[in-house]
C-alpha cells in the first residue's frame, strides 16, 4: 500500500529462519521494496570491473563477508532512490553495526519515519539442522547452495555471534521491535508474525 508515510521493515533473523521466506511475505503486504542484499549482488553479475574490485566470485560463494564498502553504496543508493511513497523491506540487512548506523542515519535524511524492526528466531541446533539440509533448484536440478558447506557454515555462524547481537541491540533502542519464532512450518510461523503485525498496527494507529 503507497501513501505519503509508508512502512519501512528491517527483518533480521537467525541463519536460515527463513528471512527469504517471510521477507518476501512481508514485501508483498505492503508493497515494499525488497531490498535483499543478496539478490542485489547477485545483480552485478555482469559487472566484470566490479566484481573483480570486490572479488565477488570468492566471496559469494565461501560464506565470507561481501566488502563493507560495496555493502554500504548499495544501502545508500537504495535508500536514497526508493519512491518516498514506498516503503523499504531491509532483507536480512544491514548485518553490521557500522552499516545499520548509517541506515538509521540515511532513513532519517529521507524522512521515513515509520520503521519496524523484526527479528526471526529458531535454536542455534534447528539453524545447523535448516543449513545442512537446505537445497535450492538451479538449472533443472536440486542441489546444495555453495555457501552451505561445512566450512562455510561455521563461517556464518561464528559471523552472526559476533556481530548480529550488536546490530540488534541497536535497532531496538531506534524502532518498534518485534520477535517472532520461525520454529514448525512456514504456515504456523507466519500465523504468528500476522499476530504481532496486527498489535502493531493497531497500537501505531
Amino acid at each position: 500500500m503507497k501513501n505519503q508515510h509508508p512502512l519501512n521493515i528491517i527483518l533480521l533473523g537467525d541463519p536460515a529462519a527463513g528471512k527469504a521466506t517471510h521477507g518476501q511475505f512481508l514485501a508483498r503486504k505492503y508493497d515494499l521494496y525488497d531490498l535483499d542484499m543478496g539478490r542485489e549482488l547477485r545483480g552485478l553479475e555482469h559487472n566484470k570491473e566490479l566484481r573483480k574490485k570486490y572479488q565477488l566470485d570468492k566471496t559469494l560463494d565461501s560464506g565470507r563477508l561481501t566488502p563493507t564498502e560495496l555493502v554500504r553504496n548499495l544501502l545508500r543508493d537504495k535508500i536514497h532512490s526508493t519512491p518516498k511513497n514506498q516503503g523499504i523491506l531491509f532483507n536480512g540487512t544491514p548485518k553490521m553495526l557500522g552499516e545499520a548506523k548509517l541506515v538509521a542515519k540515511w532513513l532519517k535524511q529521507e524522512k521515513r519515519g515509520s520503521v519496524l524492526f523484526i527479528y526471526l528466531s529458531i535454536p542455534l541446533k534447528e539453524t545447523i539442522l535448516r543449513m545442512t539440509a537446505r537445497k535450492t533448484y538451479f538449472k533443472g536440478k536440486f542441489s546444495k547452495r555453495p555457501d552451505d558447506n561445512n566450512k562455510a557454515l561455521k563461517n556464518r555462524i561464528s559471523y552472526y555471534k559476533k556481530n548480529i547481537t550488536e546490530v540488534v541491540a541497536y535497532f531496538k533502542k531506534l524502532y518498534p521491535f518485534v520477535k517472532i519464532s520461525t520454529l514448525g512450518t512456514i504456515f504456523q510461523a507466519r500465523k504468528r508474525l500476522l499476530l504481532k503485525l496486527q498489535n502493531y498496527e493497531k497500537g501505531s494507529n
